[in-house]
């Protein structure tokens, strides 16, 4: 009976909590993607591989985070928030530890040789994103203005295209290579999809505490 009045009596913090977990997950894959590309140049193949599967474990755990959520969503009446965007942030977050996942497999499937300064400058500024989103996160907990983090984010996510745009100039100009060209076009592609998604995710914050203003 306390198990389902748990459910039924819904505390605010228990979504807000999720929400930070899945956040901080997103925080922690951003974090092994960049060591993960740091260092890839100076691992061999097994060890590239030990570095994905770490990322995969990640992932692995996101998913388990979106399900405890999307659980707790159908069994629970009142929310602090609309369920709906309690559903579409936890989908969005999942999906930015998905792409980090992704960058990662690709890299050991696609057997890429090397990385270069725009596949570095793109971890970067995913790092930065997620930072920022896990710090956007924890506000929304207090219903605050997400204009701050939202401005930051747009501002690297904007960067995060310029860098892509000049990595496939360049791509195109100087590799002659068209295997190659079509390994690192997909690397470039998934890596600025991953800036795309941590800027929807302010939106969905934005208009929640717009709602709750």
């Amino acid at each position: 009976m306390a198990s389902i009045m748990h459910w039924l009596v819904p505390k605010e913090e228990k979504f807000f909590d999720m929400l930070g977990e899945q956040a901080e997950n997103a925080l922690e894959g951003a974090k092994e993607l960049k060591n993960f590309i740091s260092n890839y140049d100076k691992l061999d193949k097994g060890e590239r591989k030990s570095k994905a599967q770490s990322i995969k474990i990640i992932e692995s755990k996101g998913d388990d985070i979106t399900h405890k959520i999307m659980e707790g969503l159908n069994k629970t009446f009142i929310t602090p928030i609309d369920k709906e965007d309690i559903h579409q942030m936890a989908v969005l977050l999942d999906d930015v530890i998905d792409l980090i996942n992704a960058v990662a497999l690709r890299f050991v499937l696609l057997g890429v040789e090397r990385t270069d300064s725009h596949i570095n400058k793109l971890a970067d500024i995913i790092l930065a994103c997620a930072t920022e989103l896990n710090k956007s996160i924890l506000d929304l907990r207090k219903l605050k203005s997400m204009n701050e983090h939202y401005v930051k984010i747009h501002s690297l996510e904007n960067e995060a295209d310029d860098v892509y745009h000049e990595a496939l100039s360049e791509l195109f100009h100087y590799y002659k290579n068209s295997i190659d060209i079509i390994k690192y076009k997909e690397i470039y592609e998934l890596l600025e999809k991953i800036t795309d998604k941590c800027e929807e995710v302010t939106h969905v914050i934005e208009n929640i505490v717009v709602k709750h203003a």
